[in-house]
């Protein structure tokens, strides 16, 4: 924390308050150890910075040197650091545990015990009930630690007064953060917070009121008091710095912030005409929305129909080419077989060739061979014809010889 005057203001109240406080009774040039119980933050030490200060929480940060440990039971040996200090933690211990709180803290403290906080009464209670329903009428939201006030109860002044007194303390209780303007600046402070588009705006108003408005905010009735246990006659700080006379503001400041509030209220008139248009248009948003989702469904639903049609379409393709690839082995085949049936008739109408060439051969051999017997059979027929003609003769003749020897017999 390089800037102190950054915090918000409410922040900012109780460490510088606490801060200012043991300025008035810290010996010139002196550093003391400090321990924030409840200080996981550490940002006491940005209001401390000549001092040694140690944290302990029971939750973790990252800071250097938290211990974890429970405020009502500090694990820290008797009188071992000079001012033990709690800022707006006494109201988030449970009431059984509070007595046990202080005790440990009396006992660990050399020098002061300061317990910074809301503490009960009715217009601190009542303020706090205001704030809790302007988060939820105007921002919607419940605020964690106005919840456990709420829940656990305030802590009881006068009960914290007394137990110090009674463990040889001198005590005195000093009270900072008019209420009314505590009420309407943690309003403003809240709201803005919550409006992500006047944060800037929040943290100049920070600043303005840390710088400005600080150091005069103790008129009564206050939001807070430090309830300062001073041991082994510590002096008490003197609470004159915050007399009555010392509570009025600096001139323009408070009108300042009223400007602010007033300009805040027409912000959020503004911005409730707008949420109104808002409304409206995240209503079209919703319906179009239910329509683009209609649209989307719909080209889903065709999209998975045209990639069941694709894997329809590419199984049909591959049975294709299967088919395809199929007929061309069976044409390959018939062609194969067209091929052999062609060489074989080939081979055939060859050997036939050589048959038909044989048997003309042959027959142009039988051929003559008939010929000639043909000739031969004419020259036979020719003999025979010419045996008949003599034998014819010598038939003849034989029967003129028989003729003749019968006649002569």
């Amino acid at each position: 924390m390089n800037d102190p005057t950054s915090l918000p203001f409410d922040q900012y109240q109780r460490y510088r308050m606490v801060s200012d406080l043991l300025s008035e009774v810290r010996p010139r040039g002196q550093s003391w150890t400090v321990l924030d119980v409840g200080g996981r933050t550490a940002l006491l030490r940005a209001f401390l910075p000549s001092d040694q200060v140690h944290l302990v929480d029971l939750e973790p940060s990252r800071e250097a040197g938290l211990v974890l440990g429970d405020g009502s039971r500090l694990p820290y040996q008797d009188q071992s650091v000079d001012v033990i200090a709690a800022f707006d933690t006494l109201e988030h211990v449970p009431p059984p545990l509070r007595e046990k709180f202080y005790a440990e803290c009396a006992r660990v403290a050399r020098r002061y015990v300061i317990l910074a906080g809301p503490y009960q009464s009715v217009e601190v209670e009542e303020a706090e009930k205001l704030l809790q329903q302007f988060l939820k009428d105007k921002l919607g939201v419940e605020h964690r630690y106005l919840e456990e006030h709420r829940h656990l109860g305030l802590p009881v002044r006068a009960d914290v007064e007394s137990f110090f007194q009674g463990a040889g303390a001198a005590v005195s209780s000093i009270g900072h953060g008019n209420l009314e303007r505590w009420l309407g600046l943690m309003c403003m402070s809240l709201y803005m917070d919550y409006t992500p588009p006047l944060r800037g705006i929040a943290a100049r108003f920070f600043r303005f009121y840390n710088q400005n408005l600080y150091a005069s905010d103790h008129g009564a009735p206050v939001y807070r008091h430090a309830v300062v246990a001073a041991f082994q006659g510590a002096p008490l700080p003197m609470n004159g710095a915050r007399a009555p006379e010392r509570a009025r503001a600096p001139a323009g400041a408070v009108a300042r912030i009223s400007g602010l509030a007033f300009e805040l209220a027409d912000f959020d008139r503004a911005k409730g005409e707008w949420e109104t248009v808002r409304s409206g248009l995240e209503r079209a948003i919703t319906e179009l929305s239910a329509d683009l989702n209609g649209h989307r469904a719909t080209c889903s639903n065709l999209q998975r129909d045209l990639e069941i049609a694709r894997l329809a379409l590419s199984r049909e393709r591959a049975e294709q080419a299967r088919a395809a690839a199929d007929l061309a082995a069976d044409l390959d085949g018939h062609r194969a077989t067209c091929a052999n049936l062609q060489r074989e008739l080939d081979l055939a109408r060859a050997a036939h060739a050589r048959d038909r060439a044989e048997h003309e051969r042959v027959a142009g051999e039988l051929l003559a061979d008939l010929a000639a017997h043909r000739s031969a059979k004419a020259e036979l027929e020719a003999d025979l014809d010419g045996h008949r003609g003599t034998v014819a003769h010598l038939s003849a003749a034989l029967a003129a010889a028989s003729a003749v020897s019968q006649s002569s017999a």
